[in-house]
């Protein structure tokens, strides 16, 4: 299937296993608890849609938008590494897993990234613009050159990731000390 805008479409509990999508639109479109297990994505967009407790198990996200979708649960580390690329706009992202992927360059603006999960990312040059980071965790990431300038909430320990040259601000770069048992005052 190419280049096809799917609207308001309920794939909730389907499968779309083994699928290969190109140049796809997907608007306000339900996901949940879909299979999109070994299904290929190049160069599509999600726009308003949810992709709660998606089963991802071999999918591959190659040149991804994500606008305004709601994905909880979502188990991203089982994605196929190779080709993995995403952006997220204004997402709310929950209990979501991004261990062990190369996430070079990506884009998180204005996202609610809420207690997920980032170790051993590859997150260098990364970029998350005015994203709530409220108990995410990263460890034993490579966030060299990421942009946290405008995030909030984040509490990141720099013992335990690579974090040469990224831009944080203040107050919000306190949470960079949060590891060392000191008091600020």
């Amino acid at each position: 299937m190419k280049e096809q805008i799917f609207k308001t479409e309920n794939f909730s509990k389907k499968s779309l296993d083994g699928q290969a999508l190109s140049d796809c639109s997907f608007e306000h479109c339900n996901f949940t608890e879909s299979s999109l297990c070994q299904t290929k994505f190049c160069n599509c967009t999600f726009a308003d849609c949810n992709l709660s407790l998606v089963k991802l198990d071999f999918c591959r996200f190659q040149e991804i938008l994500f606008i305004n979708c709601k994905v909880v649960g979502a188990e991203f580390y089982k994605c196929e590494k190779t080709f993995f690329s995403v952006s997220f706009e204004n997402c709310l992202l929950q209990y979501c897993n991004f261990s062990d992927l190369a996430m070079k360059q990506s884009h998180f603006f204005k996202c609610k990234l809420m207690e997920c999960y980032f170790t051993n990312t590859y997150l260098h040059g990364a970029k998350f613009d005015e994203s709530n980071l409220l108990g995410t965790i990263f460890h034993n990431c490579d966030l060299s050159r990421a942009d946290f300038s405008s995030a909030t909430c984040y509490d990141i320990d720099p013992l335990t990731n690579k974090i040469k040259k990224a831009k944080f601000s203040l107050p919000e770069a306190l949470g960079l000390l949060r590891g060392f048992d000191i008091t600020i005052v």
